[in-house]
């Protein structure tokens, strides 16, 4: 049991840590207008949560893999299954960013072709991929451990 609680403090933190980390980063190089310009990952995190009002209905879709993690993270913690689902299902939000060739870039519904994703991006995948893996190692040797009983 000790065990269990190591890995979900460990899981938690280190999602976290890189979460932080990544928005100190740049998330993506974008050719905009003829004008090639860096997103910081900042910028991108904290204007996810609005993009649908700017006309970025899928862009939005790819932001909520933040509030997944988060509720993932609350059911963990509370040894909810469901902790399962929502951090796979941000998973597979977060990784199919990476197939993107553009985004929205101005209000306008013009888009920015994405020239390079950047260690802002990478830091946040990998902090979802952490939570992922970290919440199914916990329910893996939990139900290994019951089986045991």
């Amino acid at each position: 049991m000790m065990y269990s609680k190591k890995i979900k403090f460990i899981t938690i933190g280190l999602s976290l840590l890189l979460l932080l980390f990544s928005l100190s980063q740049n998330a993506l190089i974008v050719n905009y207008g003829g004008e090639t310009k860096t997103g910081a990952s900042f910028d991108y995190f904290f204007m996810g949560a609005i993009a649908f009002m700017g006309g970025g209905l899928f862009e939005e879709i790819i932001w909520l893999a933040n509030p997944l993690c988060l509720y993932a993270i609350i059911y963990f913690w509370k040894n909810d299954p469901k902790a399962i689902s929502l951090s796979l299902l941000a998973s597979a939000l977060a990784v199919s960013f990476s197939f993107w060739s553009e985004i929205l870039g101005a209000e306008s519904g013009a888009m920015a072709k994405i020239i390079s994703f950047e260690l802002g991006y990478y830091l946040w995948i990998s902090s979802i991929l952490i939570l992922t893996i970290g919440i199914l190692v916990h329910y893996r040797m939990t139900l290994k451990g019951s089986l045991q009983s």
